[in-house]
């Protein structure tokens, strides 16, 4: 099992909850939890009993944490609006953004609760700029990307879309998207489009006979964006379910709220 640092899926809550049929729960945009993909981490009976008992209070401030199976999450929520979420792992589970895997992984923002949906978010202040600084036909390949910052080193966090609804996507490996001559591609219209919130930042049409070699310089905002759905459940709101791979995790209180 490998788990991305980042990603979501939307959390559904009904009278009756049921921890292993939940739809979906905490998204790199929104992410959630997918509990139909496989089996909770710490969702041991006494848990899955509490969380039947639909909350009838938000989540408060407070720390919630679930280890289980060499892997241990740990979720504060502070009064004041913010939230820092830890996960460590004995093996090197979580992907970071170069692609490495390591054996911890972080994330922090902002919380708020709304219809027993749990959403930690972030959102930056200031907007990404993306300028065109070349556009060439090159006979050697099909299609060419690149997308540095102003500093020179490879862009992070976005994708390739193509089509109006963005539904093929190719990522970027060192911000550089490269297809081969003599693949097959389809023309049209492509989409560089952040991954944390699916900002669409510029996009080109690519023709048999046009340009194929594009060349990017990026500036990203302060912070990447990100939303993620967790379930509160138990009767004070003690139990929270985040994503964690394709799948959640069931987080207990550990503090006392009073």
């Amino acid at each position: 099992m490998f788990i991305s640092s980042r990603g979501a899926v939307p959390v559904t809550r009904s009278t009756s909850l049921y921890l292993l049929s939940l739809a979906a729960l905490v998204t790199a945009a929104p992410a959630h939890a997918h509990p139909d993909s496989g089996p909770l981490l710490c969702e041991g009976p006494e848990l899955t009993q509490h969380a039947n008992i639909a909350g009838v209070e938000p989540a408060l401030p407070g720390t919630y944490r679930c280890s289980e199976d060499g892997i241990t999450i740990t979720l504060r929520l502070d009064a004041n609006g913010r939230f820092e979420q830890h996960m460590h792992a004995n093996e090197r589970l979580f992907e970071r953004e170069d692609g490495s895997r390591g054996t911890e992984t972080s994330l922090s923002g902002r919380w708020r609760v709304e219809n027993g949906t749990l959403h930690l978010f972030e959102q930056p202040a200031r907007a990404p700029r993306i300028s065109l600084v070349e556009a060439r036909r090159d006979p050697a390949v099909e299609l060419r990307v690149e997308i540095r910052t102003p500093d020179g080193t490879a862009a992070r966090g976005l994708f390739i879309g193509e089509g109006e609804h963005v539904n093929v996507r190719s990522s970027l490996d060192d911000g550089l998207l490269l297809t081969p001559k003599g693949v097959d591609w389809e023309p049209g219209k492509r989409w560089i489009v952040r991954e944390g919130d699916e900002l669409r930042l510029a996009a080109f049409d690519v023709a048999a006979s046009g340009p194929n070699s594009f060349q990017y310089v990026y500036e990203p905002s302060e912070v990447e964006p990100f939303h993620q759905q967790g379930l509160i459940a138990g009767e004070y709101g003690e139990i929270i379910v985040v994503p964690l791979g394709i799948s959640g995790a069931v987080l207990q209180r550990i503090d006392n709220p009073k």
